[in-house]
């Protein structure tokens, strides 16, 4: 590589004397001095500081120096050139560094060549001017620039000096990296004649030696160079197995020299970094020229001499080369192509004779894999468009993620592609890839996005990454155009202090949580995790309501207005939970949105820290139970430590995931008729294995079960006695499980040749059949159609095949208005097959319904063989026939409006106080209907709005579902408000319709009001008797009104009283006279006597002295009630009542 490092500087020299620097004078260059050398400890590598001068001096002077002006790749170095450099012994530089867009605006470029990768601009920059391309490191403040970061300035400012530093060192090297699917450069030009002898050698770098991958081939199966498992190998002619191959193999990762070396005459040589590493005998040492006429070649007609580079030749599209390549030369005595790289960008690259080979895909990198791209960054928020590739470069960007980051989204989208005419779209390809703080190779990243063939459209979602840098690069074996591309992060909220939040406990319950209806607040608690878990689990249960959970590692959980949300057609999301991507692959969060109050979060694999958990709602709950669950991090996690069971004892709870597997034991005594090994109660998804004496592992095992779900089962007869070893594991997760063992009585499957019914995810286990015999199942789903069925057989032993046969569905009416439901039979059978190896067959089913025949033949004996079938009933959007439609309601079992208020009111009111607060009620009409203005809502208010009569309209008429509703049936219902139903019916047609109905609800005037309970018209907080139609003032205050009241100003009680002492009075004066006669004589009270007595009668003459009476007219009045004529013969038995006819 030294011949390239020669090669390279040359051209740097010519690259920096013309195009990046400015033209100056010798005079200008001798004024330039090196005023200080220092040795930069942490890379050893040696800077010069200059004196004051132009960016472009300055580079030139460097490269006089064997140098370039410094390139900066980390904080580190960009700290240390500040401190030596720009400020010390009282003095403060500004720093001119190698970082230039001056070839093109916006694309910098480091004078050595290297990707600009690194970059620490100062506020606002870099600047916006035209002639402001060349970058410095600022000495002092700047305005808003801080000191010590990075400014762009024009050549040569006049208004400060700027020094240049030098690094010594040579210019950058660059290589090109395969991906190993499709990546390869192709040589159309004439080659050499090798004449009996010939060279091939490359430096190469490769990340798994594992496979074929051809460093270079020519035409078609002619020589060539490989990689065979990391052996070097020849290619001497059409047979791969008879090529020779070295003795030696190189290092994965290691940038390695290999090379072989051919004569016609004396064999041939392999060499790993010069050393010599196997021979090729002179029978092997053809030189084949690469006409072998393979079918390909000799179909298409073509030459099919060109050379490869990195994939085999043209008769095979195959074993392509994964890593990096570089120096790649063939050559003898007389004749050489170097392929040296040394462009660093482009679809094309050049030999040392100017030979043209095309790129296609291999990506430009730096030795130590480092893409040579133009880094963008991508700011929060910030939409970037207008980027462009060439077919086989790659875009690369970067972004910044602070730490405690809630949620990550990224887009990516072009839609202006370009390829050739024999193309099509099937044929474009994108590779994206996503790494922390590297760069990501095809082999090498922490995430891959999945594109697709119809363009190029991205959305990923990422909770909580992880703080740091994120490389993306973005590539495509066709041109890209216009491609737009943004990102967006949102930090974490500060959550509460730990002290204001209610800590979880291992299995303590808190009980009699609540969150108001629309009060928009949350529930916060934590547990305070000091050990790792296998999985920590909280659950809530219990109550009325609907609330979600959600559980985040060291800040508040990101939560969404979309949880509600469930896409049937996944199932991850039938379960009411959803998880968001890391890019890290470990689960830090969950959430839960299951219906109702029954909310589960987990967290698998879950490490020491503070977790923090959420509780919400949008409708309310209350009286909700929340409880934390750990189970620990098992021991038994390797074969020597596992544990042992014992028979009919059950051990758990077990939890655990993927990667994480638990082993267990169990000694099998001798005449043990049947074995079981159960999995029961908890969740998710888990497998067993066993096997005797030895320890079982995911491929090796002598038993296993393939239940879907965590209740699988292995259970066969006569097992053999010794130690059977099982393992416990899954390739998602299992929660809270429990293992039995159990030594059984033996096992007699006993089959009557009849069909047996399969239900739902039950499973029919313990079968046995000799070769040849049929054993029969059936699923009956009548009506209901079905997705995802799927039926499977496992366990045991004997090879089997599943055989199924079901109705076809008839779409022809899906969309056809009136048509049957979606999913009808059409009396076609549809067969499926499953017959692969052994007991484990699966069939599925898409769309089914009706009745679906199984079969399960029995290629040879099998024994202890279970089936299990599992579906998901399919909602048809269309309904099919059913029951009658319910009759309309009876008028007087229409709950009146007053009545439905209160109901609504009830379920409203969701501390049960009596009142709606705002946190209690859904809409912004608050203030309106609070009509007291006391803050909250009473029962009368609330009536008073429900009870309007546009409202209890319409309640009416959704209570009967209909569009109209004749008079008949209004009429016999009991209103609050006032309707003359034969005005609303303006088409006489004796039927109220749903726009009659609207349009009066939009007019009529409410007579109902809760606020006036008898009526009145006086409301009854001014009414002493709300209750009483006839009274509504008390002006005395006794309590009766004032309609009722003797005197209406004063109290009756007053009145009574009074009335009580005259009463009293006059009994007195009464008894006084009493006594009085009683003291007369006898015949003082007879005179008197007789004289009132003729006084009455009429008889007592007057007396003498009485004054004289004017004479009167007589005046008849007639009697109340006229009799008739006076009847002399009255009946006996006659009564009064007969007076009255």
């Amino acid at each position: 590589m030294n011949r390239k490092v020669l090669i390279i500087t040359a051209l740097m020299l010519l690259v920096t004397a013309s195009p990046i620097a400015t033209p100056a004078s010798a005079g200008d260059l001798e004024d330039i001095e090196v005023i200080q050398t220092v040795v930069n400890p942490a890379n050893n590598h040696t800077y010069h500081l200059l004196s004051a001068s132009s960016w472009s001096d300055a580079a030139n002077v460097a490269r006089s120096l064997d140098g370039f002006l410094v390139t900066i790749d980390d904080a580190e170095e960009d700290q240390w050139i500040f401190d030596t450099f720009a400020v010390g012994n009282d003095t403060t530089r500004h720093i001119w560094i190698g970082l230039s867009d001056s070839q093109q605006e916006g694309d910098y470029r480091w004078h050595d060549g290297t990707p600009f990768l690194y970059r620490n601009w100062g506020e606002g920059q870099p600047g916006s001017g035209d002639d402001e391309d060349y970058v410095h490191i600022t000495g002092t403040n700047m305005g808003s620039i801080e000191p010590a970061t990075w400014n762009d300035l024009e050549d040569d400012p006049q208004y400060f000096p700027v020094y240049g530093v030098v690094e010594i060192g040579d210019g950058a090297d660059y290589a090109l990296r395969f991906d190993g699917n499709d990546d390869y450069i192709v040589i159309d030009e004439e080659m050499p004649d090798w004449d009996g002898f010939i060279e091939i050698e490359a430096w190469v770098n490769v990340p798994n030696t594992d496979g074929i991958h051809f460093i270079t081939m020519v035409g078609d199966y002619g020589w060539g160079l490989y990689l065979n498992d990391g052996y070097l190998a020849y290619s001497n002619e059409y047979s791969m197995s008879a090529n020779p191959v070295s003795n030696v193999s190189i290092q994965e990762n290691v940038w390695t020299h290999v090379k072989v070396t051919v004569s016609t005459l004396d064999g041939g040589i392999f060499y790993i970094d010069n050393q010599s590493v196997g021979l090729i005998d002179v029978n092997d040492s053809q030189i084949p020229i690469g006409n072998f006429g393979s079918n390909d070649c000799f179909q298409s007609g073509d030459d099919c001499d060109e050379l490869y580079i990195g994939r085999m030749g043209a008769g095979c599209d195959c074993n392509y080369f994964q890593g990096m390549l570089d120096d790649v030369k063939i050559s003898n005595a007389f004749n050489e192509t170097l392929w040296m790289f040394t462009e660093g960008e482009g679809a094309y690259t050049e030999d040392s004779q100017e030979r043209e080979g095309v790129i296609h895909g291999a990506a430009w990198v730096m030795p130590d894999g480092t893409i040579i791209a133009q880094a963008f960054e991508l700011e929060n928020g910030i939409y970037n468009s207008g980027l462009d590739a060439e077919g086989g470069d790659t875009l690369l960007f970067f972004m910044e993620i602070p730490e405690d980051t809630l949620q990550l989204t990224l887009e990516i989208f072009s839609w202006d592609l370009e390829f050739d005419e024999e193309q099509n779209w099937n044929e474009i390809e994108f590779e994206i890839y996503i790494s922390m703080n590297e760069i990501p190779s095809a082999w090498d990243h922490d995430y891959q996005v999945e594109t697709f063939d119809w363009g190029l459209y991205v959305y990923e979602f990422f909770e909580w990454p992880d703080a740091g840098t994120y490389w993306i690069t973005v590539s495509s074996n066709s041109e890209i155009n216009n491609l737009e591309i943004s990102a967006k992060w949102e930090e974490a909220p500060e959550p509460p202090a730990l002290d204001e939040m209610t800590e979880l406990n291992d299995g303590i319950s808190v009980t009699g949580q609540q969150i108001l209806r629309n009060s928009g607040k949350s529930v916060y608690y934590y547990v305070d995790l000091q050990d790792e878990l296998a999985e920590l689990r909280v659950n809530t249960w219990g109550g009325p309501g609907d609330c979600e959970l959600h559980i985040a590692l060291g800040a508040l959980p990101y939560t969404d207005n979309w949880g509600w949300i469930e896409d049937q057609w996944n199932d991850e999301s039938s379960s009411g939970s959803t998880n968001g991507r890391q890019i890290s692959g470990q689960m830090t969060s969950d959430h839960s949105y299951n219906s109702g109050n029954d909310e589960t979060v987990q967290i698998f694999d879950a490490q020491p820290g503070i977790y923090y958990i959420m509780m919400t709602s949008y409708g309310g709950c209350r009286e909700v139970t929340i409880q934390a669950d750990f189970t620990y991090s098992p021991d038994n996690v390797d074969p020597e430590s596992a544990i042992e069971l014992f028979a009919g004892v059950s051990y758990g709870p077990l939890s655990g995931f993927s990667g994480l597997d638990q082993y267990f034991y169990i000694d099998v005594p001798v005449d043990t008729e049947r074995i079981e090994i159960d999995l029961n109660n908890g969740d998710g998804e888990a497998k067993l294995m066993m096997r005797l004496e030895q320890y079982p592992t995911w491929t090796t095992f002598d038993k296993h079960s393939n239940a879907p779900g965590a209740g699988d089962k292995i259970g066969f007869n006569d097992p053999t006695p010794g130690r059977w070893y099982i393992l416990l594991g899954s390739e998602e997760f299992y929660s809270r499980i429990d293992i039995t063992a159990s030594f059984t009585d033996r096992y007699v499957w006993s089959y009557d040749g009849e069909a047996i019914q399969l239900f739902n995810s039950e499973e029919v286990a313990g079968m046995s059949a000799p070769k040849g015999e049929k054993l029969y199942f059936f699923i009956d789903l009548e009506d209901t159609t079905t997705m995802d069925l799927i039926i499977n057989t496992w366990g045991g032993e004997g090879d089997l095949a599943l055989f199924a046969e079901a109705e076809g569905i008839d779409w022809g009416d899906m969309f056809e208005e009136g048509g049957g439901p979606v999913g009808r039979q059409s009396g076609e059978t549809i067969q499926y097959q499953s017959d692969y190896d052994a007991a484990e067959e699966s069939i599925e089913i898409f769309f089914a319904t009706g009745r679906i025949d199984i079969t399960i033949f029995a290629n040879t004996d099998i024994e202890d063989i279970s089936i299990i079938a599992s579906w998901e009933e399919f909602d048809n959007p269309r309904p099919g026939p059913g029951p009658d439609p319910d009759p309309d309601p009876d008028p007087e079992e229409i709950m009146p409006c007053d009545e439905y208020a209160k109901e609504i009111f009830v379920e409203a009111d969701l501390n049960a106080d009596g009142d709606i607060s705002k946190y209690e009620f859904d809409g912004d009409e608050f203030e309106d209907l609070d009509i007291n203005k006391d803050g909250v809502l009473d029962i009368n208010e609330a009536t008073l709005e429900l009870c309007s009569c546009e409202n209890e309209l319409q309640i009416v008429f959704s209570w009967y579902e209909m569009d109209r509703l004749s008079i008949e049936e209004l009429s016999g219902i009991a209103w609050k408000n006032d309707f003359d139903f034969f005005e609303i019916d303006r088409n006489n047609d004796n039927f109220i319709d749903y726009m009659e109905m609207a349009d009066h609800a939009d007019i009529c005037v409410s007579t109902y009001d809760p606020l006036d309970r008898d009526g009145d018209g006086t409301p009854d907080d001014k009414d002493d008797f709300p209750d009483d139609p006839t009274e509504d003032t008390d002006t005395d205050g006794d309590g009766v009104g004032d309609n009722s009241d003797i005197i209406a100003s004063v109290d009756n009680d007053i009145i009574w009283v009074s009335a009580s002492m005259l009463g009293l009075i006059l009994v007195t004066v009464l008894g006084y006279m009493v006594v009085r006669s009683k003291r007369e004589p006898e015949y003082a009270w007879e005179y008197q006597k007789d004289g009132m007595t003729e006084a009455m009668l009429g008889d007592a003459a007057p007396p003498t002295d009485s004054i004289n009476i004017p004479s009167m007219e007589v005046i008849n009045i007639p009697p109340a009630i006229d009799l008739g004529e006076p009847n002399v013969e009255v009946p006996e038995d006659m009564k009064v009542a007969d007076l009255f006819d």
